[in-house]
């Protein structure tokens, strides 16, 4: 089994630290002035988030007249992003649709980008199969709907009190019923092939992945 790196392990637990923080409103003056801004950064580097990050602590610390160590911020984000911006993690936030801000330097962010543009465009084949599947149940709920119509239809053009006026006009309304319900086996037929096809191409995308 691999051992831990005692400088990674102590860091992972001061970005722990670091992320507490991060989740408060605002930092008390004990915390402004103890607070390891280089574990704070790290953890707004690993998370990919902006620099901008840094202003809030900026405003929570000004209250107690602290102003946060800027360069070390920098630098453990920048030891950060390392980790963020590493192409097996753009292909997991893309595959998850995760959004990214655009953070990852020049040197990192082309392959950064390859292997996110990978797993968002299996997360967009996942997506569509999501609508094509919520299009198929809705039809089928409409056709199921449609059926008890036509149920009802059948039934109004045999029953005894039915004037023959009645009946045309059953009979019409329930061809046209027959119609939209034809249609509509139709649509969920295409959906379910459309959506069939998607699976297979998302499956074979996933297999070229392994």
């Amino acid at each position: 089994m691999a051992m831990l790196d005692p400088k990674r392990t102590g860091l992972i637990a001061a970005a722990a630290l670091a992320l507490v923080l991060q989740g408060c409103a605002s930092m008390s003056k004990n915390e402004c002035l103890s607070a390891d801004w280089y574990a704070i950064g790290y953890e707004s580097g690993i998370r990919g988030q902006r620099e901008a990050q840094i202003s809030e602590h900026r405003k929570a610390c000004a209250e107690h007249s602290v102003t946060p160590d800027l360069a070390r911020y920098l630098e453990g984000r920048e030891a950060g992003l390392q980790g963020f911006c590493e192409p097996r993690n753009g292909y997991r936030l893309g595959r998850a649709g995760t959004g990214y801000a655009g953070v990852c330097p020049p040197r990192l962010e082309d392959k950064f980008l390859q292997a996110y543009g990978a797993g968002r465009e299996l997360y967009d084949m996942q997506q569509n199969i999501n609508r094509l599947k919520r299009r198929v149940n809705a039809k089928q709920a409409e056709l199921k709907n449609l059926n008890e119509d036509i149920a009802d239809k059948q039934a109004e053009l045999i029953a005894a009190g039915t004037t023959p006026s009645q009946r045309v006009l059953s009979l019409a309304q329930l061809l046209e019923l027959q119609e939209k319900a034809k249609h509509i086996r139709r649509d969920i037929y295409y959906a379910r092939v459309q959506r069939d096809r998607e699976r297979a191409r998302l499956a074979s995308a996933e297999r070229a992945r392994r």
